[in-house]
């Protein structure tokens, strides 16, 4: 949440700008050009190549890390798994078969999802702006599924 004392950072911002380009462009064409293969391979093949691109940036910037744990490793596994994984494959058929706006509305569930999960699992404070947030994109998701006018 942003405090009164919060600035934005330009580059921030023009990462997230580009960031979210970058989605909508993959979203749009992933449905026009079938990745060839299962969808489990693209997926593996395209978070490789996407972890091999940040390994050179990591080993640059970001301090040594210790020696993994055991709870370390079942933990990035679930993120690989679960987090990556399982969501990117979900994602890939969403697209297969709906159109591509529908599925895009639905990216805006991953930050309530982070909240709800945190409440529930971390005992973390839902404070009454997180809930309005929570309440307006729900509203939004619906209002996006809706047939227009036209349609019905």
């Amino acid at each position: 949440m942003l405090t009164p004392n919060a600035r934005l950072d330009a580059v921030g911002v023009a990462a997230g700008l580009a960031g979210a380009a970058s989605m909508a462009f993959g979203s749009v064409l992933a449905r026009k050009w079938q990745p060839p293969g299962s969808l489990l391979t693209f997926t593996a093949w395209q978070l490789t190549a996407g972890g091999l691109l940040l390994v050179p940036v990591a080993l640059l910037f970001e301090p040594s890390i210790p020696i993994p744990t055991g709870a370390n490793l079942l933990g990035l596994a679930w993120l690989g798994l679960i987090g990556a994984a399982l969501t990117y494959v979900l994602w890939f058929r969403g697209i297969a078969r709906l159109d591509s706006a529908v599925v895009s509305s639905l990216l805006f569930l991953s930050p309530v999802t982070a909240v709800l999960l945190g409440w529930v699992f971390l005992d973390q404070t839902l404070t009454l702006p997180q809930i309005a947030g929570v309440v307006f994109v729900i509203g939004s998701i619906w209002l996006a599924q809706r047939p227009s006018r036209n349609e019905s």
